[in-house]
């Protein structure tokens, strides 16, 4: 059973107690607030996934709870920890967002974590890594809509064991200009509402493809690693990058490089040999996207 086949009065029982718990490619997580608009809006984000018993053993569990009965002011906990304290109610479902995000991410060392989005077609995974604001989410919610699968907005798990990277195809967030770039570029793609207001700006979250969440136990070869960089002045070209260089870089969007020791270079350093290294100045969605359909 998926969350989004839930009524709304189940949805909203479900989140006030066990909490709503739902399966996330190699994780599970586990959501829970009385707050009925956080349990509309984080169910919707959900909608595609599995749900998972509520006494399932999960990796993080997050909980929104009012402050004070009757004012907008909430508290966000991760694993018991406050995570958020006097937080303005209305910022609740993108702090939710970004708590996983932090729990989820940097805590697993059983994987080589890369700050990275990843999308697949046939069976090779291109890997966008680089800074916040490089155009990363935007350029991989245009791939989707392409043909191509999403296997992350956030994060590469790659497993050491083979090199292979999981799928963990949650929601894209979209910042400030990106939200109206998908809106045009992709017409039938569905996004959540926007939330103005946050450390980022306005943010709103595309849902990913159904496909892609039914297929999140099938893992891609990394093939292509990709370093983007929006300037709206370029002529979108991919740009050949030397292995070491881009080893370095890499390495320092890494989320546990250096927890992982020997096992986090060597994982790595099998990734970029494993991948053509690029690159990627643009500032036409439309002409980037044609330049990876052109990989092979």
């Amino acid at each position: 059973m998926r969350v989004g086949e839930l009524g709304p009065a189940e949805l909203r029982a479900r989140f006030a107690d066990p909490g709503l718990c739902c399966e996330v490619g190699p994780f599970a997580i586990r959501v829970k607030t009385r707050l009925g608009d956080v349990a509309r809006h984080v169910g919707f984000l959900y909608s595609q996934f599995p749900l998972l018993d509520g006494e399932t053993l999960v990796d993080t569990e997050v909980c929104v709870r009012s402050k004070l009965p009757g004012l907008p002011w909430v508290e966000i906990t991760a694993d018991g920890e406050q995570q958020y304290d006097w937080l303005k109610r209305r910022l609740a479902v993108p702090m939710v967002e970004w708590t996983l995000n932090v729990c989820v991410f940097q805590r697993p060392h059983q994987y080589f974590m890369l700050h990275a989005a990843v999308v697949e077609r046939d069976g090779r995974a291109a890997v966008l890594t680089g800074r916040a604001g490089s155009g990363k989410s935007t350029l991989v919610a245009a791939l989707v809509h392409r043909g191509w699968r999403l296997l992350s907005d956030e994060v590469a798990p790659v497993r050491p064991s083979d090199g292979r990277i999981l799928p963990v195809p949650r929601a894209i967030g979209l910042k400030e200009a990106s939200i109206e770039a998908i809106r045009r570029f992709a017409p039938q793609a569905m996004l959540g509402r926007s939330w103005p207001g946050t450390v980022k700006g306005t943010v709103a979250h595309m849902l990913p493809p159904a496909e892609s969440v039914a297929r999140a136990a099938e893992p891609a070869k990394p093939a292509w690693l990709v370093f983007p960089t929006y300037d709206p002045r370029a002529r979108a070209q991919l740009q050949p990058l030397p292995k070491a260089r881009a080893l370095m870089r890499a390495a320092d969007n890494a989320f546990n490089y250096s927890v992982l020791g020997r096992l986090g270079f060597e994982t790595l350093a099998d990734m970029i040999d494993r991948c053509e290294c690029f690159d990627l100045r643009c500032g036409d969605l439309e002409a980037a996207v044609t330049l990876f359909d052109e990989l092979r």
